[in-house]
């Protein structure tokens, strides 16, 4: 490109010899459009270059994060089927737990880029119903340690909303906390109303998110590296399924972070979406 513009500047220095002014000047005005065209495809190149860059890195982590639990499941499916499992129940109840869990990941990871796909369709079916919060909440908390702490201070308050995804929500959110601890997790999910509505916050003492990457946490395919988590699992994907759900149920969600002191996931429910009472056989459907 650079000797393209060094080639028309020397036939252009020729022509100027011999040009009269007004020729001169439309010269210079060719020159400029010619500069211009060739500047624009150069940065269209840079940024083609990076994009793809991306969506290769983006692929291999998809193809790493599928081949994954597909080993470990044809594994544990080989040993299950050897003498050495039907010998040793104990083994067989190992890896048949590690079948489960592995599928369970799959599915998992299928149905978050699922929802992701439909959301940018506009075709993301919700399905709100009466959910008693604090309820859920203890139910999500027995499926993990004494590392999660609940501060639910005030009387167990009804939501609107999918309890799928807003369950999915939350073990988003707690599985975020739990891979990002540099150590045992310390967590603690806690709720608050408000003149505003209800405010649920998912409080962790992890290593924290770079200031200046807060802005692009939500966005798909991000992950923030961190030489403690060398290993993380997962597509990058969850925060922004995060997103798209709470931002599909009308709600707000933000974070607080600092370095080596962890992070903070504030979901901010409004008044519109809080019932004054429990509602039985009330569901609705749209589609957002």
């Amino acid at each position: 490109m650079l000797l393209i513009l060094a080639g028309i500047l020397v036939g252009t220095g020729v022509v100027f010899q011999e040009a009269t002014p007004s020729m001169r000047s439309l010269t210079w005005v060719g020159l400029a459009l010619t500069a211009q065209l060739l500047i624009g495809y150069g940065l269209w190149w840079v940024l083609r270059q990076r994009q793809q860059a991306m969506e290769t890195e983006v692929l291999h982590s998809i193809v790493h994060e599928f081949q994954t639990p597909v080993t470990a499941i044809r594994m544990a499916a080989d040993i299950l089927s050897s003498p050495i499992a039907r010998n040793h129940p104990e083994r067989t109840d190992k890896y048949v737990r590690i079948i489960l869990e592995e599928t369970e990941r799959l599915q998992h990871q299928v149905e978050t880029m699922l929802t992701l796909a439909r959301a940018d369709r506009n075709t993301l079916s919700l399905n709100p119903e009466p959910i008693q919060l604090h309820q859920l909440l203890h139910s999500v908390a027995e499926r993990h340690g004494d590392y999660l702490t609940l501060d639910l201070p005030h009387a167990d308050p009804y939501i609107l909303a999918d309890r799928i995804h807003f369950t999915n929500v939350l073990y988003n959110l707690l599985d975020n906390a739990i891979k990002y601890s540099s150590t045992k997790p310390v967590i603690l999910i806690q709720t608050q109303l408000t003149s505003d509505g209800l405010t649920i916050m998912v409080r962790d003492r992890g290593v924290g998110i770079p200031s200046n990457l807060i802005s692009q946490i939500f966005q798909p395919f991000f992950r923030v590296h961190d030489r403690n988590q060398p290993s993380v699992k997962g597509f990058g994907l969850g925060l922004s399924y995060v997103q798209r759900i709470v931002k599909s149920h009308n709600w707000a969600i933000w974070v607080k972070s600092e370095l080596e002191k962890g992070s903070e996931f504030i979901i901010q429910i409004p008044s519109s979406a809080l019932l004054p009472f429990p509602v039985s056989n009330v569901t609705t459907n749209h589609t957002v």
